[in-house]
């Protein structure tokens, strides 16, 4: 997923890494992190995704 880098600027890298450090976040996570769970739920919700 490619989000362009002025729109991602908002949030700080470092300080996500941070949190999900801190609380476990991907603690058994394969493949889809929470980094890029992140930005699935930025990109439904800058295009107005809903689901059914």
């Amino acid at each position: 997923m490619f989000f362009p880098p002025p729109l991602m600027s908002f949030v700080d890298h470092n300080d996500f890494n941070r949190c999900v450090s801190k609380y476990k976040g991907n603690y058994k996570a394969r493949h889809f992190s929470c980094w890029r769970q992140f930005l699935c739920m930025a990109f439904g919700q800058l295009t107005h995704r809903e689901s059914h």
